[in-house]
């Protein structure tokens, strides 16, 4: 096995005095604060707990990691306490030391008796919360010189387990239902107790209770009586729970069902007061007032759930709201219910308010990408109707253009310009619901309303001393949201046609002498479908850690390959359709990111990668379908297509682009941390690091390069590294990105000269290698 070379770092003068200030200031940084205090000022040093030795805890770690989260407030970092001293002068505004304070700088942490005495009152809360009834809290301060350390001793008889849940029971209506739902209870005999868990016991009732028509059945109708004297005797400790209904008003909470459905489709919150509805139209069960048409009837009807004389259930209610506004026409939905009696029977008419929003938009977006002695540049024009035919059918329309001019290509001992000229249109239109072949299917979503695709693109590449090549694609296919997390797309049918022409004889000679390639470039047929899962628990306007993942499935070839081998003879050459060879294959693609939130800045990170296994009628995967990376948003010390295993382009020690450089194995790992510069000016820095490379998979032993080949012994050591510094305007929806990266490993190069780190400082290294990557939007 080939060992991974151990990076040098050589220190220079320069570097040397760097890192010893920084160590000077972090020796020094936990002394010297003292001076800036008053004489009665002291600093709040630590926090920690320690139980009595007759206390009996279930889980100590657990629970002093819950009390110290739980207790306030936090000491200073001894660091960042020592830059807001010792930089700036409070009695300016402005300069170079204030904005190192107010940046980096923390202001100092008092010790206060009235935060301990709130932390003594919240601790013991914790503990009942808990199941510890019976427990005491004691704190006892220690100070040396300026700083104080608390520590809170905790003493416990011992943590309550539940003995016994008692349900309600009586003949009323709610009593009924809980009946009902008894086996869902988060309540178990056996379990600790948890104040939480009661909780949640009770908005489920609530909720259930809502969903089945008891409109006004609110959390606060459920509360508990808790025996805690059940169980106590030794190491036994237990309670007995009751559950009681709040008696209502009258003889039995309501049960209401769905009465008339009145809706103002163009409704101006604004102007609510001074426009008059002239006109109003039935449609099935709705009312409907509006003066001038925006949605279709049939399309408001497909979005409401519910019709008049269901009972009411508050989920189907907020899907009603959830699918308006998935529309894309709305920006406000404002859904009312007003209670009316008929005889015995208690109905909700609604009132449906719709603010109707922007229904067309455009877009631009623009990408470059330079290096020493080239350049790329892209543009991208969108325009999307979101309610083309008045039906809620979405238009989406896009152009992009692009050229990459500067770079050269060795294939064999011929030179050429590696230039680009691509265009690519796209158009797509969607509708709001399922279309089948024998009809359409009703949205029982509760979140989103799925929608039908069907999708027309073309593309044009043009390498002047290569090749030209043409990709139609048609597309049919839909998607939808199961929950708010979770989210489907199909791909039933994908129909791709590629044709490559004007084949250079350079390029000609180049694929004889590269059999795997040059199948990868054949005029093909692409028939296929695709499946994509997302899921997130990323929650808009919640600022809170979160992660997503998308998986996807594509197969190719499968089912026309079956039918072809039913109806034609096999021989050694592959199966046609329309006189043309057909692809086969199966890719699996993965996309993994977590998104830390701190203080001063985020740590975000993604784990990418995907195999793809050309089979049976193919022998490689088409070109259009390969895995590369490089470029403005993966491997950004590297060029686009400039990363193949450890084979180089061309004899220079600096990464060179060529259109061959893409494989059938892709692992990527990005690091990004974002922070704040400049936060009046919108203005952002991020410190990031990539980690990846391509790979060939070899499975008819045509690819001649060993170097290209995917091996398990080698691909630590394959894995190319870039690290860098990026500035980022971000105004809201709108970011602006700069992105510096270099190349801090280079796999195509000799094992023992990989790494770059003892070539940095060398005069023009940086200049010859820096690549930078203008964008818009963050790379993930």
């Amino acid at each position: 096995m080939n060992r991974l070379p151990t990076p040098r770092i050589i220190l220079t003068p320069a570097s040397r005095v760097v890192w010893g200030l920084i160590l000077l200031v972090l020796v020094s940084s936990g002394c010297g604060v003292g001076k800036h205090l008053e004489i009665d000022q002291k600093l709040y040093n630590s926090t920690s707990f320690k139980f009595s030795q007759d206390a009996k805890i279930v889980n100590e770690s657990q629970l002093k990691y819950n009390l110290e989260e739980l207790s306030q407030p936090k000491p200073n970092s001894k660091l960042w306490l020592w830059v807001y001293y010792n930089f700036g002068n409070p009695a300016k505004k402005r300069g170079l030391g204030n904005f190192i304070r107010k940046r980096f700088g923390q202001e100092p942490v008092f010790f206060e008796q009235p935060e301990i005495d709130r932390n003594v009152l919240a601790i013991k809360k914790h503990l009942l919360d808990q199941g510890y009834f019976n427990s005491s809290v004691r704190y006892d301060t220690s100070q040396e010189k300026h700083l104080v350390d608390v520590t809170y001793e905790i003493d416990a008889a011992g943590r309550h387990q539940i003995r016994e849940i008692n349900f309600p029971d009586d003949s009323s209506n709610i009593s009924m239902l809980i009946k009902g739902i008894e086996d869902q209870t988060y309540l178990k005999s056996g379990d600790y107790y948890s104040l939480s868990k009661l909780v949640s016991e009770r908005s489920r009732i609530a909720i259930e209770a809502r969903n089945q028509g008891y409109f006004d059945f609110s959390d606060d109708k459920v509360f508990y009586f808790v025996d805690t004297n059940a169980v106590n005797s030794g190491d036994q400790l237990a309670s007995d729970v009751w559950l009681q209904i709040k008696k209502p008003e009258r003889s039995d909470y309501k049960k209401y069902y769905i009465g008339y459905t009145h809706i103002y489709p163009n409704f101006d919150l604004a102007r609510a007061s001074s426009i008059q509805i002239r006109d109003s139209i039935y449609y099935q069960d709705l009312i409907i007032y509006q003066n001038s048409q925006i949605l279709k009837p049939s399309a408001l009807k497909e979005s409401i759930t519910q019709d008049y004389g269901d009972p009411f259930s508050e989920e189907r209610q907020t899907a009603t709201s959830n699918h308006l506004l998935d529309l894309g026409i709305y920006k406000f939905v404002n859904l009312k219910f007003r209670a009316r009696e008929v005889n015995d029977t208690s109905f909700l008419d609604r009132y449906i308010y719709l603010t109707p929003g922007k229904v067309q938009t455009t877009g631009a977006a623009i990408e470059t990408t330079t290096r020493p002695g080239a350049y790329g540049v892209s543009l991208r024009g969108s325009y999307s109707h979101n309610n083309i035919f008045g039906g809620a059918e979405r238009l989406d329309l896009s152009v992009s253009t692009g050229f990459e001019r500067g770079g050269k290509i060795a294939i064999a001992d011929d030179t050429l310009s590696n230039n680009l000229w691509e265009i690519t249109a796209r158009a797509d239109l969607s509708f709001p619901r399922f279309i089948l072949p024998f009809g359409w299917a009703k949205n029982t979503s509760s979140f989103h309303t799925p929608r039908t695709r069907f999708g027309i693109l073309t593309n044009y590449q043009e390498r002047p001393d290569l090749f030209t090549l043409y990709n139609y694609r048609f597309s049919l296919g839909y998607d939808w949201d199961e929950t708010r997390r979770k989210r489907h797309q199909i791909n039933l049918l994908s129909f791709n046609v590629v044709r490559i022409t004007k084949k250079s004889e350079a390029f000609d000679r180049f694929l004889t002498e590269n059999p795997l390639l040059d199948r990868s470039f054949s005029n093909l047929f692409i028939v296929g479908s695709t499946y994509t899962y997302t899921l997130t628990n990323q929650e808009i306007n919640r600022p809170k850690n979160y992660f997503f993942f998308l998986g996807q499935l594509e197969a190719s070839g499968n089912t026309t390959y079956l039918v072809s081998d039913l109806l034609y003879k096999k021989t050694n050459q592959p199966f046609t359709l329309f006189k043309r060879e057909f692809s086969q294959f199966t890719k699996v693609d993965f996309d993994y990111r977590y998104n830390w939130l701190g203080k001063k800045g985020n740590l975000v990170t993604k784990i990418s990668g995907g195999i793809g296994l050309a089979y049976l009628n193919s022998v490689s995967l088409p070109f259009t379908k390969q895995y590369f990376v490089g470029g403005a948003n993966s491997m950004r010390g590297f060029p686009i297509r400039s990363l193949l295993g450890s084979k180089p382009v061309s004899s220079s020690t600096i990464a060179q682009p060529s259109f061959d450089q893409t494989g059938d194995l892709k692992v990527e790992w990005n690091i990004e941390y974002r922070f704040d510069l400049l936060r009046d000016l919108y203005l952002k820095g991020a410190i990031f690091a990539d980690i990846g490379n391509v790979w060939k998979i070899n499975g008819v032993n045509l690819e001649s390069d060993t170097r290209t080949i995917f091996a398990a012994d080698r691909f630590l050591s394959e894995l190319a590294v870039a690290g860098g510094l990026g500035v980022r305007v971000d105004i809201q929806y709108f970011v602006l990105r700069l992105d510096l990266g270099l190349p801090l490993k280079k796999p195509f190069l000799d094992a023992a000269n990989r790494w770059s780190f003892n070539q940095i400082g060398n005069k023009g290294w940086i200049r010859n290698n820096m690549i930078y990557n203008i964008a818009l939007g963050y790379p993930f």
